[in-house]
């Protein structure tokens, strides 16, 4: 029996081990999940991140020169110029076209920022996306993918600017249906993509619940060592958290390495880093998570720095018990408005946090009663509470004084009564009641 004991705790060990790296791994990948599923398929998150872009100069830089080239292909910029130009200067209205190019696309740039134009933008890309995510979700007629063709349509986009550029109509309307579609997917590239989706849609929350189940797991069987696992979990969250974000900038860079135009390299930058901050949110959050629970289950350990901070802090700890909660509730309240991190803006993510700390606070309440029972804050409740009564009090009269000549005539037997009620309460000391009783006495306020 004796050798099989150590035996047992040591296989126990790696099974523990096993769990929370495996745990950590399934972490990693659900948040990935995550960011696919809430940013890239949400369609509301996209738009978002897609007039982001729009605000964006590399981007709209680029789709400026994109308008221009569209509408020098698709109008006879020439023979517009020819129209307005007097008989004798018509020769040069192709040299003129060829030259105002580069100002007209500084113009357009400038356009794309008028709220006209940011409202046509966020439109196209609604529909745009919203017909991807039908697509890929099977919601759509043509689900089967065999003639599945999402594009995102900046036809509306160029016939405003061309306008505002003072084409005229006639030129306006010539410009072809098909201009400023840009096909963004391909039938035969959703199929694999469909399937994804599926299985994403399936995986969003049992991916969850694995996680707790097997970080949850892991404490349990590490009977002795609970403590210590646990704050090993809180650091396979925070590496995770670490991880992610080094993830973001590998894939960023790699991203922009298979950009084959050297120009649009800031574009694909831009457009990386705001299609990916889902991903820097969960990174935070999650990380939030871990720093909660290394932070927590060191400050509850038998260490000599451990011991010395529940010393500091008994004497908070140890107070009334109202008094303590409704000043942690006050506390939280104020780092929830705050949102210091991601983790902070989901309202189940507050939740949980809010559950935690209010187990983690406690079970610290209740070893230091144990551990510091006579350290206590030197406080007298009473005496506060009489403090805070009385500026009340002060308040309130001051506010009531600015009645005027409404308080000047209030009955001196009413005067006299509330002045007694506020004496009795403590909030007048007897040389104040005195005084105010004699005023309300004296023949010049009557």
């Amino acid at each position: 029996m004796e050798s099989t004991t150590p035996r047992h705790s040591r296989s126990r060990k790696i099974l523990v081990w096993v769990l929370v790296v495996l745990s950590t791994l399934i972490t990693f990948g659900s948040a990935a999940e995550v960011w696919v599923k809430h940013q890239l398929l949400d369609t509301p998150a996209w738009v978002r991140a897609s007039d982001k872009l729009l605000a964006t100069p590399e981007v709209r830089s680029a789709l400026a020169a994109y308008i221009v080239d569209e509408v020098y292909s698709t109008v006879d910029v020439q023979e517009q110029l020819s129209d307005k130009l007097p008989e004798d200067w018509k020769g040069i209205a192709g040299p003129i076209s060829a030259a105002i190019r580069g100002p007209v696309t500084s113009t357009v740039e400038n356009l794309l920022g008028s709220p006209k134009i940011k409202t046509i933008w966020h439109k196209v890309n609604t529909a745009a996306h919203q017909s991807l995510v039908n697509v890929l979700e099977d919601k759509a007629k043509y689900g089967s993918t065999t003639d599945g063709k999402i594009v995102l349509d900046l036809g509306e986009v160029i016939r405003a600017v061309a306008t505002n550029l003072g084409l005229s109509q006639s030129a306006v309307d010539r410009i072809p249906a098909d201009a400023g579609k840009i096909t963004l997917v391909q039938s035969d590239q959703l199929a694999a993509a469909q399937q994804a989706v599926r299985v994403l849609g399936i995986l969003n929350w049992v991916l969850l619940i694995v996680v707790v189940g097997l970080y949850g797991l892991a404490v349990f069987l590490a009977k002795g060592r609970r403590r210590v696992t646990l704050r090993n979990v809180g650091w396979s969250l925070l590496l995770v958290g670490f991880g992610l974000i080094l993830v973001r900038q590998f894939t960023g860079n790699l991203v922009i390495g298979l950009i084959q135009d050297p120009n649009m390299t800031d574009v694909g930058r831009a457009v990386y880093l705001i299609a990916s901050e889902l991903l820097i949110t969960v990174a935070l959050t999650i990380a939030t998570y871990g720093a909660v629970i290394v932070f927590g289950t060191l400050i509850i350990g038998p260490s000599r720095a451990a011991t010395a901070v529940r010393k500091v802090l008994a004497p908070v700890l140890n107070a009334d018990q109202t008094v303590f909660w409704v000043g942690s509730a006050v506390l939280f309240s104020i780092v929830w408005l705050w949102e210091p991190t991601a983790a902070f803006r989901i309202w189940w993510s507050v939740l949980a946090m809010l559950i935690v700390g209010v187990l983690g606070l406690e079970f610290l309440r209740r070893r230091s009663l144990l551990e510091f029972p006579d350290a206590h804050v030197n406080m007298d409740l009473d005496a506060a509470k009489r403090s805070v009564t009385g500026a009340w009090s002060s308040v309130a009269g001051r506010v009531r004084s600015l009645g005027g000549s409404a308080e000047a005539s209030a009955d001196p037997v009413e005067k006299l009564a509330k002045l007694q009620t506020l004496h009795a309460s403590g909030a007048l000391t007897d040389e104040e009641f005195s005084s105010a009783k004699a005023k309300v006495l004296s023949p010049d306020q009557n």
